[in-house]
């Protein structure tokens, strides 16, 4: 006959439990790349090296990998879509002209100045890194933007309509209140202009019958705010199709995420808003938005 013998209790030794009682608090690791202030180098042959050194063809490498994440998940198509990543003073990473997103190598990066100036890489820079440039420029704590054409993202671009505040905490945190751009045409100096002076109150932008451009600390932070921007957008497109009215949360509870973002580092100019100014979503005309708690 089979039988399962029983498990027999251990003595629980008092010295062990003690011992146990600890933990371990890891740092977030530091993804934002850092220079030395002025340190730039100027000349050639300085340049090629510094284009050659071990971080910056890390970068490189990283950007194809972000350009193929955005390829994978339907964000750009053909030749669309655009990366750049701050690694000086006056430096910068950005993707070639005329290329898919998906199929990038690291030897088809290039690196620019702030004026635009290509100074390392084989292939042509692309013609909307000026409205990068227009971003960091204004904003030192962007180091990163990505520029793409999600569908549920650029389709509320095409409506000029920005999605609701206070319905996710994910977008009201990592994301903060969306700006709206009016249409210039793509990789001119007045799209640059009209982008970056958008860009000075918000990190994520929609371009009008264009797409979404967004800035982040560091190149992982601005990607994924993209992924954060067509989140809501796909979100609250299907949350408008199954009740004429959506919700959002209080003016407290939005005032924590609020507070989060704060702590997280990322500035908010909603931080002094009244009241009032603080879920005032009536822009939003595709439903009701009410507030339930």
């Amino acid at each position: 006959m089979n039988a399962v013998s029983p498990i027999k209790a251990k003595k629980i030794d008092k010295k062990s439990t003690s011992d146990s009682n600890w933990k371990i608090t890891p740092e977030l690791p530091k993804l934002e790349f850092e220079w030395e202030k002025g340190s730039d180098p100027v000349t050639r042959t300085e340049v090629e090296l510094f284009y050659k050194s071990k971080a910056i063809k890390k970068l490189r490498k990283d950007i194809c990998i972000a350009g193929r994440r955005l390829w994978e998940r339907g964000y750009v198509d053909g030749n669309g879509g655009n990366i750049t990543v701050r690694v000086g003073d006056n430096l910068v990473l950005c993707t070639p002209t005329l290329i898919s997103k998906g199929l990038m190598k690291p030897k088809d990066i290039c690196l620019i100045d702030l004026d635009g100036n290509q100074k390392a890489g084989h292939r042509p820079r692309t013609s909307e890194a000026l409205t990068h440039l227009a971003i960091m420029r204004r904003m030192p704590a962007a180091k990163a933007c990505v520029h793409a054409h999600p569908p549920h993202g650029t389709a509320f671009a095409i409506a000029s309509i920005v999605p609701p505040t206070g319905v996710i905490p994910e977008a009201d945190i990592f994301l903060g209140q969306m700006g709206l751009a009016k249409y210039e045409t793509p990789g001119s100096p007045e799209n640059a202009e009209v982008i970056g002076e958008t860009a000075i109150d918000h990190q994520a932008v929609l371009m009008e019958n264009h797409g979404v451009i967004v800035w982040g600390s560091h190149l992982e932070d601005a990607y994924w705010k993209m992924e954060n921007v067509e989140a809501i957008c796909q979100t609250v497109m299907v949350a408008t199709t199954v009740s004429p009215e959506i919700s959002c949360v209080g003016i407290e509870k939005a005032k924590d995420m609020i507070a989060i973002r704060q702590k997280l580092g990322m500035y908010d100019k909603r931080a002094n808003w009244s009241d009032d100014e603080l879920l005032q979503n009536d822009y939003y005309k595709k439903a009701k938005v009410v507030n339930r708690r």
